[in-house]
């Protein structure tokens, strides 16, 4: 069905605002594909949300045009125009360009499918779970008569939904909140290089994405960088399980007194120190506050051990100095 000039410029206004509030349109518009091409999943949530901002009434006639073409507005056709297919099909023909995923692989942009001979024949489009158990899928769909196209949660699961991808989908292109940062860092031109996955749940809820030099993980809105040794002392040690999520990029730390220059990154629970000299430590908790006091590297110089067990606590070693901590004590430092 074709929308009235009035229902256009609402639509309009609403696909803005949307935009601005929308979890996973957050970046410029995605790259145009082909139709019946590979298809990001930034682009295919921007082209789905743009029916939910348009509120594009359910139909079995005719069809809804706008800025990505002309399609049937009823549940497949919104599949259809959301992948950028050639045509409007049917959930009959959608099985036919899809393939089964496991539930636990949903990513924004896959479907959810039905179709059994005299019962349901429905599919919706997967955006996100809305909990940490993964049993409430959100969608976006064209569900009925009398409704327009919307987001929202499945809360009784999902119901005998087959989880289906689409067989175009380019899974590594990246989108939202991380292609923003990527391409503020020069995109695969840049330090990270080109995408080595698709984005995917972080272990509390974040997103994070692996590139060819490093990755970049946001939670709950910021995205940040993490690379080099850095990285792989984050990932040896239990990653954001352990440490929380970054709060900063990588950046230049101080000069020790010998010298020697290296790099640091914040993290909620933990400093990540590192030179060439040293390697990587981490700084943490009660020693991490007297390193603070005491000047940080520029008083200390870097860490040349992690944290580790001594008689009544703990300790930490830097290149002219050891921290000791102990429940009866707190902190004391101790020139080497």
């Amino acid at each position: 069905m074709r929308s009235s000039n009035l229902r256009r410029a609402l639509g309009a206004l609403a696909l803005l605002l949307g935009v601005l509030t929308a979890t996973l349109t957050t970046a410029p518009a995605a790259s145009a594909s082909v139709p019946d091409g590979a298809i990001g999943r930034g682009e295919v949530m921007d082209r789905s949300w743009s029916w939910v901002a348009e509120q594009v009434p359910y139909s079995w006639d005719g069809c809804h045009e706008n800025q990505y073409g002309c399609y049937r507005p009823d549940c497949s056709g919104f599949v259809s125009m959301a992948w950028n297919l050639g045509r409007a099909l049917t959930t009959w023909d959608l099985w036919n360009v899809t393939h089964d995923i496991p539930a636990s692989d949903l990513q924004p942009g896959d479907a959810l499918l039905m179709d059994v001979d005299g019962g349901t024949h429905h599919v919706a489009l997967f955006v996100r779970w809305a909990d940490p158990a993964h049993t409430q899928p959100v969608v976006r769909e064209e569900y009925d008569f009398g409704h327009v196209a919307e987001e929202r949660v499945w809360g009784n699961g999902l119901r005998g939904f087959s989880p289906r991808r689409y067989d175009r989908i380019d899974d590594l292109v990246p989108y939202g909140r991380i292609a923003v940062k990527y391409d503020s860092m020069g995109g695969p031109n840049g330090v990270l290089g080109t995408p080595a996955t698709g984005e995917r749940d972080s272990a509390l809820g974040g997103r994070f994405q692996v590139f060819q030099n490093g990755m970049i993980i946001w939670h709950p809105d910021v995205a940040y960088a993490v690379r080099g040794d850095i990285l792989q002392r984050f990932w040896a040690t239990d990653a954001e399980r352990r440490w929380g999520f970054p709060t900063m990029d990588e950046a230049d730390a101080a000069t020790a007194p010998d010298g020697t220059r290296g790099r640091y990154q914040f993290f909620e629970h933990g400093l990540f120190l590192w030179s060439p000299q040293t390697g990587t430590h981490i700084v943490h908790d009660a020693i991490y506050d007297a390193f603070h006091n005491a000047g940080h590297e520029a008083a200390l110089g870097y860490p040349t051990t992690d944290e580790v067990a001594e008689p009544g606590g703990v300790k930490q070693t830097f290149q002219k100095a050891t921290i000791h901590w102990s429940a009866t004590r707190g902190t004391w430092i101790t020139t080497n």
